[in-house]
């Protein structure tokens, strides 16, 4: 009797036991949802800095290319970076992600959970070592897009505002548009100027046709290549004179190239503003003539008495006017004179003829 009841109990615990493993397997299997695999993979840990996680939490997936590869490890704050997240990921995916990569937060359904995507950054910068840290960022989330909302609704709220009192501005009859919208007198206004603009179109019109059936200096400057032409050949000209300048070693190349003009011009200049400043200071015989009133008087008093005096002479008073207007005396003189040189003459030659000396 007590070994059956002994078989009976067994069973039941046998029964238990089955059930419980059962149950067990189908919690594991609801769990991991076909990547019980990946839980017995190598993993490796990255650190990733953001400024703000928005709510992410431990455990929260890591994803690479869309496939889940990872997922949160651990977090803590960091007076530099803001936060440091520690991820888990497997091994195998280091093969494809590169120093310049980056981590971004996403949300993931309906519901809000935050999980990390993981980029694979650029084929030339180098492969990234476990335990480096990569730059992370956060996706806008809904506060923010809610905040940006709310400022464009209130900037649209503004120009509705301003769009309303415009028009009501308009309706009063109030600023430019309302005179454009009420007042004939503008479109008048327009409608004239457009009639001159037509009329200066048309004179246009006909003065270019005049040019094109004319043979004047418009037409031919038009048609004509003439005066391009020597245009071009003046400037090939002028191109070949500089060539040769440049070539030589003459004048002109010495102008251009060598500086004690240009110092002799600088010396000269400074020597006219010494002589400038002398003449106005009154140095010298120029400046007193340019200053002193005393010596422009006696010049003045000394020409007046020439002048005098050669009216006298001119009227044949005195001697000088005498043998400048009796040409008798004139000659009587000039004879005294010949017949003078020729006695000095006689007397150098012969001396003893007119000078005796005697002891006795």
């Amino acid at each position: 009797m007590f070994d059956m009841k002994k078989h009976i109990k067994w069973s039941k615990i046998k029964v238990g036991l089955v059930i419980t493993i059962a149950l067990l397997t189908l919690l594991v299997a609801v769990f991991f949802a076909g990547n019980i695999q990946s839980f017995f993979l190598p993993k490796t840990d990255l650190k990733v800095q953001f400024r703000d996680i928005e709510g992410l939490r431990r455990g929260a997936p890591v994803w690479v290319l869309g496939i889940e590869e990872g997922s949160v490890k651990n977090m803590h704050l960091d007076p530099v970076y803001g936060v440091i997240v520690t991820i888990s990921i497997n091994r195998k995916v280091l093969g494809y992600l590169k120093k310049d990569s980056e981590a971004t937060i996403l949300t993931m359904g309906l519901l809000g959970d935050k999980y990390i995507e993981l980029s694979t950054g650029t084929p030339t910068a180098g492969p990234i070592q476990p335990g480096e840290v990569i730059k992370g960022t956060t996706e806008k989330g809904m506060r923010d897009v809610m905040e940006i909302s709310a400022a464009t609704i209130g900037k649209m709220t503004d120009v509705i505002d301003k769009l309303d009192d415009l028009v009501t501005s308009i309706g009063r009859g109030e600023g430019t548009i309302a005179k454009l919208i009420s007042d004939p007198a503008v479109y008048n206004d327009l409608k004239n100027t457009t009639g001159r603009l037509s009329l200066l179109i048309a004179d246009m019109r006909n003065f270019i046709a005049d040019v094109k059936n004319s043979q004047g200096t418009m037409k031919r400057l038009i048609d004509d290549p003439t005066l391009y032409n020597k245009v071009m050949a003046t400037v090939s000209e002028l191109e070949e004179f500089s060539k040769t300048v440049n070539k030589s070693s003459g004048t002109l190349k010495r102008l251009l190239e060598d500086p004690s003009l240009y110092d002799k011009m600088v010396t000269t200049v400074s020597d006219l503003e010494a002589f400038s400043k002398n003449l106005k200071e009154g140095h010298g015989t120029l400046g007193k003539l340019i200053e002193s009133p005393e010596l422009y008087e006696s010049l003045n008093k000394d020409l007046k008495q020439l002048s005098s005096i050669l009216e006298r002479i001119e009227r044949g008073e005195g001697l000088a006017g005498a043998l400048i207007k009796n040409s008798e005396l004139s000659r009587e003189l000039e004879e005294t004179i010949v017949e003078l040189k020729n006695l000095l003459k006689d007397i150098k030659e012969h001396p003893k003829k007119y000078f005796k000396f005697s002891v006795f």
